[in-house]
């Protein structure tokens, strides 16, 4: 399922209202945002503001306002607010799931690993400290 939210904002500038949006991908641009402040560049690029402007210097003062989340990200939206971090560590935790139910499926023919939630936190255990052992 793809994971994406809206993301916009509001001010004045000119005597003009402006309210700027866009959907980010969040399966795309993830990797580029380690903050809430470098979703402000994506935000005016989609809305053609220039970075160095005085428009997009007004743009920065203000909030950021998430809705419409889809996918993983749904629950991490709450009045107008991301929880980034927390997002990306259920897509990790997501990740990790689907490592180990794959091995489950390939080596011990589980087909739902749901249904064996002890060795399903084996799993998960096992796979977090072989990550931590790697250089």
């Amino acid at each position: 399922m793809k994971n994406s939210i809206v993301i916009s904002a509001e001010f004045f500038f000119k005597g003009q209202k402006l309210s700027p949006s866009m959907v980010v991908d969040l399966d795309v641009h993830l990797k580029s945002i380690n903050s809430i402040e470098s979703l402000y560049p994506l935000l005016a690029k989609s809305n053609n503001i220039d970075l160095y402007s005085y428009e997009y210097e007004i743009l920065q003062v203000e909030n950021l306002v998430f809705s419409d989340a889809k996918g993983l990200a749904e629950p991490f939206v709450n009045n107008g607010t991301f929880d980034i971090d927390a997002f990306e560590r259920a897509l990790q935790d997501e990740k990790i799931i689907g490592i180990v139910s794959n091995i489950a499926k390939t080596i011990l023919s589980i087909d739902n690993l749901d249904d064996q939630p002890v060795l399903k936190t084996a799993l998960i255990e096992a796979y977090k400290l072989g990550q931590q052992s790697s250089p």
